[in-house]
């Protein structure tokens, strides 16, 4: 029985032989990366994204190379520097010893030649010591012809040793450059010519560096860019980013991280025992000490964690690119207690801006071309996603032009003096009286809004407009005078008195200085404010003095000029403690047709109405206001009297005496008697006698003439007429200046 024979046991899985190709590390090993962002991948893993990465890396890698290579041309190391270096080289080895050992002996011949012919000169005319200064002379002479044959040989010798030299240094260059002129015509002799000059460079690469040429090249060896871009290197920026803030603007640094973005750089700084004030003056110079940035774009941000920690941002081309389009809210999707989360702008990072609008008042600020209506329209296009918000517009300046298509959405839009009146005393009247309603309805103490129970926000665009309309007022027919529309005033006891009832507003204007506002400092004192381009004056009264140094620096954004867009709609947003730090936001944006489309579809899902209990504070309802406000949009405008009713009426008086070419005030004034007793016969004037009474009812009437006139900005002035054919002329009002005033005549308006 033959022996049994052990089978060998299988190998374990794990000492069995790997299959495949290898790839060992010096395949994936590039040149060092001092920047350190060279990406790492497996070596044992080819994979596309792999390959991606490392094209990317080595395309960055070559672009600094060739970075690099550019800004050592402007050293002691560049190729102009070394082709003349190597050509002085060259020369000096063809000259040799011979060749400078004979000029030196020609330069000392020549100068002993000089001497002597001077001492001959002066022994020829000399007095005293004739004798003495002749054998003087001659002995110079003597050696003057030593030093010259000396010379001579010294000049014939050195001639062949250089011609030697010369010969076997530049015949090979010259037979080769002749050469190749031979064989390819001009190219070949370019070609030649650039060998010569890249061997006279090689042969001027060594060279002696002073201190600073040192520095220099140590800098550009160790990458640090000339000029930023904002492609380059965090740590290549944070170089020049230290080096200006230590060495330029004297500041004292505790630590320093810079964070690229698509849109720039953000860097934090931390400072020692001091406030970014220092930085906040000097940003004009830290801007001069980093090349490449744009002038006015460096932007300060005083943090709210700690005093001596700031942000500095460094916007490339671009910074708002992350800013998305408005985003689409459909009707009534919106609450009030949610309006905090409605985004409207964001910032250069994305990071989205939201006003807190709840029970809160705003005031927005803006220069002329700022983008103001821009960020209105932003602020209106989430009040009217609301389904528990009764939205007034009042535009005294632009004929709610500024509201865009979203008036659409919007209960009332009041264009009028008269209607901005009533739509505010509807408002104060509810504002006011919601208050006994807290405790009946068990709200607490602020109105709970609700789609039952909706809020009020009046929007104001064109603030400076409604103030001057206002000062104009109108003639009071009971007391017989003119009187201030006061809206500006009904604005601050709204904003004083009502933001518990959930009846607010914002404020939109050019700007809070009393030449713009008069007497209207309480908009200052609004709880949200938001400043776009505007003066260093209005960042000042608004946010309080030290906010500038803080990098609260409104006064550095740039309003759009002509189709470029710069800062506009770009602002800083004061809101608590949500908005206290100085980042600018940029509103985000939406086409007109987008704005007409989203108000139209709003509209047709229906505004919300006011709720019955509020509504009996008023004597106003909110459908006259809305009909009012209806008529005067379809009809572009006219249902505003353009005419005023006085000046009708003495149209009146004009037709029933057969249109005359005058009148005289008394004779106006007595058919005004006739056509309106109760305001203009003649026992409700005071007086002695007839004449008198009669004198005080003609000034009345000429001050109501021109009262009612002024805010259309119409005049209606005396004039020379005759009151008959062949009669003298008389001075009165003419019946062609009161047919310009009510349209009649090729003036009228």
């Amino acid at each position: 029985m033959p022996a049994p024979v052990d089978e060998p046991e299988p190998e374990p899985e794990h000492r069995r032989a790997v299959e495949g190709t290898l790839y060992t590390a010096d395949e994936w090993e590039l040149r060092p990366d001092p920047e350190g962002d060279r990406p790492w991948i497996n070596p044992a893993l080819r994979t596309p994204e792999g390959r991606k990465a490392r094209a990317r890396y080595i395309g960055r890698q070559a672009r600094r190379r060739a970075r690099k290579a550019a800004a050592r041309q402007r050293t002691v190391h560049g190729f102009v520097p070394r082709v003349f270096r190597g050509e002085r080289r060259m020369r000096a080895w063809v000259v040799g010893v011979e060749g400078a050992k004979a000029r030196a002996d020609v330069n000392l011949a020549l100068a002993t030649v000089k001497e002597a012919d001077r001492a001959a000169r002066r022994a020829g005319i000399a007095l005293r010591h004739r004798d003495k200064k002749r054998a003087g002379a001659q002995a110079l002479q003597l050696e003057a012809g030593k030093q010259l044959v000396v010379a001579q040989s010294a000049k014939k010798h050195a001639q062949k040793v250089v011609a030697i030299r010369a010969g076997v240094t530049y015949g090979p260059l010259v037979v080769a450059d002749a050469a190749a002129y031979g064989f390819a015509d001009v190219w070949g002799f370019l070609g030649a010519l650039v060998l010569n000059l890249a061997g006279a460079s090689w042969l001027g690469r060594d060279v002696e560096v002073t201190e600073e040429e040192m520095e220099k090249l140590e800098q550009i060896e160790a990458g640090v860019p000339q000029e930023v871009s904002v492609g380059m290197t965090p740590r290549m920026f944070e170089q020049m980013v230290r080096q200006a803030l230590t060495e330029d603007l004297k500041v004292t640094l505790s630590a320093l991280r810079v964070d690229p973005h698509a849109w720039g750089f953000e860097i934090h700084v931390w400072l020692e025992r001091m406030s970014p004030e220092k930085i906040s003056a000097g940003l004009d110079l830290l801007e001069a000490c980093l090349p490449g940035v744009r002038t006015g774009s460096i932007l300060l941000q005083q943090s709210a964690q700690s005093r001596n920690y700031c942000v500095i941002r460094v916007p490339g081309d671009n910074p708002w690119q992350a800013v998305p389009e408005l985003p689409y809210r459909a009707a009534q999707s919106v609450s009030t207690k949610d309006i905090h989360k409605a985004q409207i702008g964001a910032d250069m990072a994305g990071r989205p801006l939201a006003l807190p609008m709840c029970r809160t008042n705003v005031n927005v600020v803006g220069a002329s071309r700022s983008g103001k209506s821009t960020i209105l329209r932003a602020i209106l296009d989430a009040l009217t996603a609301t389904e528990d918000q009764i939205i007034i517009g009042i535009d005294l300046g632009s004929a709610g032009s500024g509201f865009g298509g979203l008036r659409h959405a919007m209960h009332v839009v009041a264009t009028t003096p008269a209607q901005a009146r009533a739509a505010l005393q509807w408002a104060l009247d509810i504002g006011k009286g919601r208050p006994s309603l807290f405790t009946p309805l068990g709200m607490g103490e602020n109105w709970v809004t609700s789609r039952e129970r909706p809020g009020i926000t009046v929007v104001v665009d064109e603030f400076p407009a409604l103030v001057r309309e206002s000062r104009k007022g109108y003639y009071g027919e009971e007391v017989k005078r003119q009187v201030s529309w006061d809206l500006d005033g009904m604005l601050a006891e709204l904003a004083i008195t009502s933001a518990k009832s959930d009846v607010t507003e914002i404020i939109a204007g050019q700007g809070v200085t009393k030449e713009k506002v008069k007497d209207n400092t309480w908009l200052v004192e609004l709880p949200v404010q938001v400043l776009a381009a505007c003066d260093k004056d209005d960042v000042v009264q608004i946010l309080g003095d030290g906010m500038l140094a803080q990098g609260w620096r409104a006064d550095r954004l740039t309003p759009a000029m002509g189709d470029q867009l710069n800062d506009a709609s770009v602002a800083y947003v004061m809101a608590g403690s949500a908005y206290c730090e100085p980042i600018p936001y940029r509103a985000c944006y939406a086409t007109d047709d987008e704005l007409l489309r989203r108000g139209k579809e709003r509209a047709a899902a229906g505004l919300v109405g006011i709720d019955a209990e509020s509504a009996k504070f008023s004597r106003i309802t909110l459908k006259q206001l809305m009909d009012a406000s209806a008529e005067t949009f379809v009809t572009g405008g006219e249902a505003q009297d353009t005419v005023p009713q006085l000046i009708t009426s003495i149209r009146q008086v004009f037709q029933a005496l057969s249109d005359p070419s005058g009148l005289q005030l008394e004779e106006i004034a007595a058919g005004l008697g006739q056509l309106d007793p109760d305001r203009w016969d003649l026992a409700a004037f005071d007086g002695d006698d007839t004449a008198e009474q009669e004198a005080a009812r003609a000034a009345a009437l000429k001050a109501a003439i021109k009262a009612v006139l002024a805010p259309v900005g119409k005049s209606w002035t005396t004039d020379c007429y005759r009151p008959r054919p062949g009669a003298g002329t008389v001075k009165g009002y003419c019946l062609r200046g009161l047919k310009k005033i009510t349209g009649e005549g090729p003036d009228g308006s």
